[in-house]
């Protein structure tokens, strides 16, 4: 898991697919906040592109949410998809761990998205312009709040494991 924040870009060092997708949609969106609320297919850059290039690559999808106290949200994590979601308003708390998942305990009610009851041992605050990068089989519980629930706004892009080797 790696932690960042827009404003820092320039100064920290990511795979290079991710800092590219990340400075991408700097480049292009210049009022996020009106970003229509869905998924949206994306361009592989060409340099990240494999021969045998998988179905679905490289996506986003922008929701509107409400947080919850960490003791209403399950942890979840992703056997193909890497995450990197990204903060626009609002205030949210990730939960991070515990370090070890196992798929024939977890249940599974969507494609690549697999829920634990295994709580969180660290939670990470995340302002607007600060984004999570969540590697394939790392628990993470999205969407907590310590206080009281409140409306964000965020982006998760989802980057095939395919495309990272």
């Amino acid at each position: 898991m790696f932690i960042g924040n827009l404003q820092e870009l320039d100064d920290i060092l990511l795979h290079p697919l991710i800092a590219a997708v990340l400075r991408d949609f700097v480049a292009t969106n210049a009022d996020v906040l009106e970003l229509p609320k869905g998924k949206t297919d994306l361009t592989v850059p060409a340099q990240f592109a494999p021969a045998d290039m998988p179905k679905d690559p490289l996506f986003m999808i922008v929701s509107m949410d409400t947080s919850q106290l960490v003791t209403e949200r399950r942890a979840e994590f992703h056997d193909t998809y890497l995450d990197i979601q990204l903060l626009l308003s609002g205030e949210e708390w990730i939960g991070i761990g515990p370090h070890t998942v196992e798929l024939d305990r977890a249940d599974n009610p969507h494609p690549d998205l697999y829920f634990m009851d295994e709580p969180s041992t660290t939670y990470v605050g995340l302002q607007p312009g600060d984004f999570v990068v969540i590697a394939p089989g790392e628990l993470h519980t999205p969407l907590c709040t310590l206080t009281e629930p409140g409306q964000l706004r965020k982006i998760v892009f989802k980057v095939h494991k395919d495309l990272l080797k």
